[in-house]
Order: structure tokens, then C-alpha cells, then sequence
């Protein structure tokens, strides 16, 4: 760990690398004779509004009232439209419920059980399984 004294002036190598200074007052390649920068000289934030003209800020308010019109416009479309979807949706929630349970009953209706039944209600008699062979006599 080196440690230094605060009293002691510390040694440095000079700069041996000379970067001249900008010269403000040499005539640069800007026609006008002058640099140009981002930023106009002297104009202050007072100079600024005074810029501003009544007419482009009423201009800006309307155009700024225009597209809030527009945009609430378009959110209570979609609003609606989600309603009608939601509406939509549950119908058809419904009627498929419904078709599944006559589709149940129809199955039932038709199932093997129930023709079984009424076959032998009907007085047919029960072959068994189909896996007997049936002989023919010719």
C-alpha cells in the first residue's frame, strides 16, 4: 500500500504535446465570416415568445382538440365493439350448450342400449356376441 503526503507536491511531466487554442477571431470557411453554431447568439427565452403568434397557438389547439376528438371517438367505437363481441360470444356459448345436450340426448336415443331395449320389448331375442361363426346349410 503506497501512501503520499498531502504536503509533498506531487511530480508531473509536462505536456509535451502543444494543442494550439482555437482562434475565435480568424476568418473561417463560412461565407459570412463568422462560426456558426446550434444555438443563436444573444436570443433569449423572453425573444422566444415573442416569436410565438397568437394565430399558431389557437392553430395548435385546434389541431390538438382535432386529434383528441378523434382519439375519444375511436375508444368508445372500440368499446361498442367489444360489447357486441361479448354479446356474441355468450350466444354462442349458449346455443353450443344446447346443441351438446341434444347431440347427448340423441345419442342416447340412438345408442346401443337403448335399441337393445327396445328390441326386446319389441319380443327380438339376443344373438350374443358377434364373434360366433354362422353356418350355412346348403
Amino acid at each position: 500500500m503506497i501512501v503520499q503526503s498531502p504536503l509533498k507536491k506531487r511530480e508531473t511531466r509536462p505536456n509535451l504535446r502543444k494543442v494550439p487554442l482555437p482562434d475565435i477571431e480568424s476568418p473561417s470557411s463560412s461565407p459570412k465570416g463568422k462560426r456558426s453554431s446550434g444555438k443563436k447568439a444573444g436570443k433569449s427565452v423572453r425573444n422566444t415568445i415573442r416569436d410565438i403568434k397568437p394565430w399558431k397557438v389557437i392553430l395548435t389547439t385546434i389541431a390538438i382538440g382535432v386529434f383528441g376528438f378523434l382519439y375519444l371517438t375511436h375508444v368508445f367505437a372500440t368499446q361498442k365493439l367489444l360489447e357486441e363481441v361479448q354479446k356474441l360470444e355468450s350466444e354462442y356459448n349458449k346455443v353450443r350448450t344446447q346443441h351438446d345436450a341434444l347431440k347427448l340426448q340423441y345419442d342416447r336415443m340412438v345408442g346401443p342400449a337403448e335399441i337393445y331395449e327396445k328390441a326386446e320389448k319389441a319380443g327380438f331375442i339376443n344373438g350374443g356376441p358377434a364373434d360366433k361363426l354362422i353356418e350355412v346349410k346348403k
